[in-house]
Parts: C-alpha cells; structure tokens; sequence
C-alpha cells in the first residue's frame, strides 16, 4: 500500500563534517565504509542559492562524498566559506545527530580503533556495548544484536519527538521496530519495507539545532519515484514547505539525480530525492556502489 507522502523508504542520511577526508578516513577506518563518489565543489549558481534550497549560513562551497557503510548510505557534507557556528552539545541531546550500529561482534570494531584517537566507552546498559566519539567528530554507538545492521539516530526535544514519530509512520509510512537506547537518549527505531531503518529519539537535554551548514547539521532523505508527485501530496497536508522547486543535477558523478529538501513540522530537515541508480555516471569506475531502494515497492 502506497504511504501519504508517496515514497519507498529512507533513501540515505546527511551529517555535515568539519573535514571531508577526516570523516572519510574514519568511516573506512571503524566500518570498513566504500566511497561511491565525490561530488564538488559546488558553488552558489545565483546569490543566495545555499541558503533557499540548503539552509546553509550565506554563500559558501561544498563538497559531497557518498559512502556506502554497511549497506547504508551516507551523504558527508563539508561547507566552506559559511559563516558556521560550532555546537558543544553532547551526542544524544536533543538537536543531534549519531550512528548506531548493531553487531554480533562490537569487539571486531573496537580493535580497529586502538591506534586511532577515538575516544570509546563501554556501556553495560541498557544494551552492552560502546560509545565513541571518532576523531572527526561523528559519533558512534555500537550495541550487541543478532545480525549487522547500520541506523541513522536523530535526536529530538519532547514535543518535536512525538510528533515526528506520528509523522514518519502516519505520512512516510515506517512503522515501530522495537525500543532503542543510546548516548542516553531513549526512543523508538522504524523501518520501511525499503531502505535504511531510523532511530527516532527523545534528546536527554536540550540543544540549538544546528543548520545544515553547520558541523553536525543532518538530514533524513526519502527516495520517491515522482518527486512532483510526493511534494504534492505533502503540500496537501500543509505541513511540510518544499525549498523551492526540485532541481535535476545535469552534470557530474550524479547526473539525472532529482531532489528537493523540506522543512518538517518537526524541526528535522527533509529531503525527497530521486537517485537513479544502475544509471549513474559515477558507477562506470566505482570501487563502492550506493544500496539502491529496491525496485517495485509499489508494483
């Protein structure tokens, strides 16, 4: 049955990064992440450009690195030139952003971190584990399950937190899992039939929200068939405000790639995208592919 917002699942997470290499390096290093691609750097077509259809601080650079961690996909943004602010706020607060990851061997992961300046800390509770913060700044939970499996984790205040659980099942049809616990924020995972699962979390205190331009800013993109079509159907519950119009990129390692980002009615930037994938430029000499939405989620 077709969701209300007429997409197929989480298409891929958005974190900005302070250093793209940094982050790539990391990434590789702990999850054994592939790189698809690096797109940019990008730069404001027309003044103010960033800013509408990105919410970036000002006119500013970027660059974009696609990695594939895991079977999940990860978008890393590094912005230059915008007037960025630098958060302290401690991962599980509400207004961040962090990987979860659970694995039947969390020891395997740890062992590639001893000559790395990550800071790790065992946890026994809920779930045993470790938490870390990796040099570049990303953070990191891994918890012991029964089979690998990667998770995007949005930490939300209260009020923000229930509403964004009634829309992500009520409007991007996910449904609850199973409860989840890390960096001591407390919450609920949800999965479509396709693509990456979502930590949805109550943040344990309070924290500004970073913009995506900002170190730390993020965002959850959903893969739609029609964009046009899915921005109509939100617009029709007139809570989610499109920036702008979908753009098609003409050029480049992702030429054909469709998108729009939306501000939700609970403070969690949004993208809907469509990534062709099997049809992208980048893939002709790639050594790590995207993990497409599968084909047919509404046959």
């Amino acid at each position: 049955m077709m969701n209300r917002a007429r997409t197929r699942g989480i298409d891929h997470f958005g974190l900005t990064v302070g250093s793209l290499e940094d982050a790539i390096h990391d990434l590789r290093n702990a999850l054994g992440a592939g790189l698809c691609y690096i797109e940019g750097p990008i730069r404001d077509p027309e003044p103010g450009w960033m800013s509408a259809k990105l919410g970036a601080r000002g006119s500013c650079t970027l660059r974009i690195a696609a990695l594939n961690v895991l079977g999940t996909n990860l978008e890393l943004f590094d912005y230059a030139g915008a007037a960025q602010r630098s958060w302290t706020s401690p991962p599980g607060a509400a207004g961040t952003f962090f990987l979860l990851l659970r694995t039947p061997t969390p020891e395997r992961i740890i062992s590639r971190l001893f000559n790395e300046d990550a800071v790790v800390r065992p946890v026994e509770h809920p779930v045993p584990g470790y938490e870390m913060g990796l040099p570049s700044g990303i953070h990191l939970a891994i918890q012991h399950g029964p089979a690998e499996q990667l998770l995007g984790a949005v930490c939300l205040n209260r009020y923000d937190h229930d509403r964004a659980l009634t829309e992500f099942t009520g409007t991007f049809g996910l449904r609850e899992v199973e409860a989840v616990t890390a960096f001591g924020a407390s919450g609920t995972v949800l999965a479509g039939d396709h693509g990456a699962p979502l930590a949805v979390l109550h943040g344990h205190s309070p924290a500004p929200r970073p913009a995506n331009s900002d170190p730390g800013g993020h965002h959850v993109a959903f893969h739609s068939d029609d964009i046009d079509a899915s921005l109509a159907s939100l617009a029709a519950a007139t809570r989610y405000v499109p920036r702008g119009a979908p753009e098609t990129i003409t050029d480049g390692p992702i030429a054909g790639d469709r998108w729009v980002y939306l501000d939700s009615p609970f403070g969690l930037q949004l993208e809907v995208i469509n990534m062709p994938d099997g049809t992208l430029p980048y893939e002709a000499g790639a050594s790590a592919l995207r993990a497409p939405i599968t084909i047919g989620a509404f046959a």
